[in-house]
Formats: structure tokens, C-alpha cells, sequence
């Protein structure tokens, strides 16, 4: 299978160098898929490990059940374990001058040492590590005779349709386009329902704990994409609340978090798409907050803010299209654009 991209926003996928991107790597772009897989993996009750987690890796061990590995690393790979695909990047993009630091002139915020500070985001300042537009063609070949290519397929389109690819999606990378046209989703639907369980997962992300929305805002630049994360950063301002903030947004001081809200630079013109995940469970809570009320506060500020064109979320009034939708076999063909009579046989 190839398949052709085209970035709406630039692409990050890392280089040779930390902070810096000399090419579009494939490794970045496997990362991406692959946490993605492990939602939909998880969203149909499947065992889907956490690779974050050292203790929680799957080893291939040929005696334990299904060879000791989950559904996902079945197919992205595990130690002791091919991935079922390869996937080969050919090229065609170049750096984009237009990636250079971002500052939010009309903003503060007081730091760790209590010091005054003006928002202000860094990139490469060298054109040939800045990150990448244009075109590219993924090249997706099976490396085992029993595994479809159009499973990853599936997965590139939703990602084209709700998401992002690559790296640093929180600072509005990776949004891109699918130029020849619409990817069959049906396999990848007929895949993960035939491994579909009953676990749950409370802590790790899934289809019953993400939320996918799109924004449109007339004449939106760059600066807004970071008003924006700044302001969602305020709902959750204080000092009592400073461990959620870190906890939903993401920090860079000591212990490193990685942000659960993701939020694009514009594309075509006038849309921004936003999306993440909040976990049923966290210590952060602490009695004050919960999943819902973390979530209804990002859904509140973008309904009034902005004009709010979509919002997904399983379960809940708040979605657009299908409110208080409890099945996860229907909210995922929802989301794959699959109309109801797609079901596996």
C-alpha cells in the first residue's frame, strides 16, 4: 500500500539532534500510529499494554498466553516480536521558515521561583531544522503474510480526519491531508471488534476517556493556537490547582509531563482542531475535580469562545453527533465514518 500525505500543518518527527528535524523520520510517525491503535485497542476492552512503563512491556516468551504479547505489540512489535509492518517515508517536504518563536505579549505567568514571566514558546532558529511541509508518500508493507496493510490504512485516515501525526502535537504539528482521496476504514473495524473484551482502562487513554473537537475561527494565525493553550492552562489556575494544570497541560520543570491536551496551528484557513484525553482516575483530583468537570471546562471555553463545530466524546451530552452514545463499537464506526450496517461478520 502507499499512500500519499500532505502536512496542514508542519511535521515534527525528531532528528539526529535533540529539538531539531532534519527529515521526516518513519520512527515518528510509527509513535504516533501506534498510540492511536492502543486507544481503539483499549476502547474495544482489548489488552493493550503501556510501553511507558518498563514493568508493563510485553516480552515475547513463545509459553505464556497469546506468546506474552498484548493485541497491540501483535502488531506494532514488542522485544522478541517483528512488527507485522514496515513502513518507508519517501520525502518530498522541506523546513518551514515560518516556524520561529512564538510570544504572547499580553500574557504572564508567575514561575516556579515566583518570578514574573511572558509566555514564550522556542524553535529551531536554523532553517534546516525546522520542522517539515509538503508532500510525502508512506509506503506500508506487510512483513507477515497474514497481516492486511489496510489496517494501517484505516488508522492514517482517522488520524487525517481527527488528529495528528508525529511529534509535539501540543505545539500544532502534524495535521495533515490525504490527497488522493478517502482510505477504506472497514478493516481496520473488522480487526480490532474481533479482538474486542471486557477490560477496562481507568489510567491509561481509550476510546471512553478521549474527546476530539474542531474549532473555526476566521483569520486564525499561530498566535492564536497558543492564546488558546494558554487559556485552557488558566481554567485550571491557582496554586491549589497547579499539580492539574501540569497534569492536563503539561510541563517542562522537573518531572516532565507530557501534555493531554492537544491543540493544532490553523489550517485552511480558518480551523483548529483540539483533542485529548482525561483519565477516570488520577490523584490530581484530590476531591476538587473529576474527569467530567476537567472536561466540561475545555468544552465550555470552546463553546463560548469559539464557534465550536464538532465535538466527539463517548458517552456524554457534550458530543455533537451521537450524544450519550455508551456502545464503543458504535462511537468507533462513528468516528471511522462508517455508516451502522459496516459491522463485522
Amino acid at each position: 500500500m502507499e499512500v500519499e500525505v500532505k502536512t496542514l500543518t508542519p511535521l515534527w518527527t525528531g532528528g539526529a539532534k535533540s529539538g531539531t528535524v532534519d527529515r521526516v523520520h518513519e520512527t515518528g510517525i510509527i509513535g504516533s500510529l501506534r498510540w492511536w491503535f492502543e486507544v481503539m485497542v483499549r476502547g474495544m476492552g482489548g489488552e493493550a499494554c503501556d510501553p511507558t512503563a518498563a514493568e508493563k512491556k510485553c516480552i515475547y516468551d513463545a509459553e505464556k498466553p497469546n506468546k506474552g504479547i498484548c493485541r497491540v505489540c501483535e502488531i506494532f512489535g514488542a522485544t522478541g516480536w517483528r512488527r507485522r509492518f514496515r513502513l518507508v517515508v519517501d520525502d518530498y517536504t522541506k523546513p518551514d521558515p515560518s516556524v520561529t518563536k512564538v510570544t504572547l505579549e499580553n500574557c504572564r505567568y508567575i514561575d516556579s521561583k515566583g518570578r514574573t514571566r511572558v509566555p514564550t514558546w522556542y524553535f529551531p532558529g536554523r532553517l534546516d531544522d525546522k520542522p517539515r511541509i509538503g508532500s510525502l508518500t508512506l509506503r506500508i508493507r506487510q512483513t507477515a503474510p497474514d497481516f492486511q496493510t489496510a489496517i494501517i490504512g484505516g488508522l492514517l485516515q482517522f488520524m487525517a480526519d481527527w488528529a495528528a501525526m508525529g511529534a509535539r502535537a501540543q505545539l500544532g504539528f502534524g495535521v495533515f491531508e490525504l490527497p488522493s482521496g478517502r482510505l477504506d476504514t472497514k478493516p481496520l473495524y473488522e480487526w480490532l471488534v474481533g479482538g474486542a473484551r471486557t477490560r477496562t482502562y481507568t489510567r491509561l487513554p481509550s476510546l471512553q476517556n478521549i474527546f476530539l473537537a474542531r474549532i473555526r475561527l476566521e483569520n486564525a494565525t499561530v498566535q492564536d493556537t497558543f492564546n488558546l493553550k494558554y487559556d485552557i492552562r488558566q481554567l485550571f489556575s491557582g496554586q491549589q490547582n497547579k499539580s492539574l494544570r501540569h497534569f492536563v497541560m503539561g510541563t517542562t520543570k522537573d518531572q516532565r509531563i507530557a501534555a493531554k491536551v492537544k491543540i493544532s496551528r490553523p489550517y485552511n484557513n480558518a480551523l483548529i482542531r483540539v483533542w485529548g484525553w482525561i483519565p477516570e482516575e488520577a490523584r490530581v483530583y484530590e476531591g476538587r475535580w473529576n474527569r467530567d468537570s476537567v472536561v466540561d471546562a475545555i468544552y465550555n471555553h470552546l463553546r463560548t469562545k469559539y464557534s465550536l463545530e464538532v465535538w466527539r466524546e463517548m458517552n456524554s451530552s457534550r458530543d455533537t453527533e451521537t450524544p450519550n452514545n455508551g456502545d464503543s463499537q458504535a462511537f468507533l464506526r462513528s468516528l471511522l465514518g462508517l455508516e451502522d450496517g459496516d459491522h463485522a461478520t
